[in-house]
């Protein structure tokens, strides 16, 4: 059963100039599932409208079988939907555990202590910085700083933008690396990224979006190798075997 089920979804930042134009996807429990595509295909508007970030004019998202569309961004977290963003998804002035506090101010307040101390332990190298000011971290770490302050509240479904983005080819394989950890405890995550090898390589199914609709679907082990999909929108030539 989908956790997640997005349907012909139409969204956009001005009336009428649709950039999502009826894209569709769902994701189970458990399931980590990539958006892919070329620039200007929609991708982060896609993710973005799901969080209640863009204004939605069509279509309908389901969070565990509730109608969830027209739902604002800062309750849609508390119905279990977690949005990171690209960018400005820290507060560099703040201490990383000031970080983890705020995050966790949904929370009631006895929950707050322990879940951070859970935060701690699954991202041990952020408890070795949590006195340090967000703003000094690098890259990788504040990436990882980032989704834990998502991952403090409990979500159903964890959606990031871009993560891998600024990072280099280590950090991107640690901060993923992490993320198939967290897939193994049960969250779903939908990814949008750009570094496609990376992220297919720890998805489970992909869609490849193009002009705000998905053109393809299909199990992100096997979508790398299909040859029309490689040249076009992945960036790469591949001949078909």
């Amino acid at each position: 059963m989908s956790i997640l089920q997005v349907s012909a979804l139409v969204a956009g930042y001005e009336p009428g100039l649709s950039i999502v134009k009826g894209a569709s996807m769902h994701a189970a429990e458990a399931e980590i599932v990539v958006i892919l595509g070329p620039n200007g295909a929609g991708k982060s508007s896609f993710i973005k409208a799901i969080a209640g970030l863009v204004p939605i004019s069509g279509g309908q998202v389901l969070l565990d079988g509730r109608d969830i569309t027209m739902v604002p961004a800062h309750l849609k977290i508390r119905q279990g939907l977690a949005f990171v963003p690209q960018t400005e998804n820290i507060f560099p002035l703040m201490t990383v555990e000031e970080n983890l506090h705020v995050a966790g101010g949904i929370l009631p307040r006895p929950e707050v202590a322990p879940r951070i101390a859970e935060m701690f332990d699954t991202f041990p190298d952020l408890a070795r910085q949590r006195a340090l000011m967000a703003g000094s971290l690098s890259g990788g770490q504040r990436q990882m700083l980032a989704v834990a302050r998502a991952l403090i509240v409990r979500p159903r479904v964890l959606m990031l933008d871009e993560p891998s983005a600024g990072l280099s080819p280590k950090l991107v394989e640690q901060v993923f690396a992490q993320l198939s950890a967290i897939r193994q405890a049960g969250l779903t995550i939908v990814l949008v990224e750009q570094n496609a090898r990376a992220a297919l390589a720890i998805g489970d199914r992909a869609y490849v979006l193009v002009e705000g609709r998905e053109a393809h679907e299909g199990p992100a082990k096997t979508l790398w190798d299909n040859p029309l999909i490689a040249e076009l929108y992945l960036g790469h030539r591949k001949e078909a075997s």
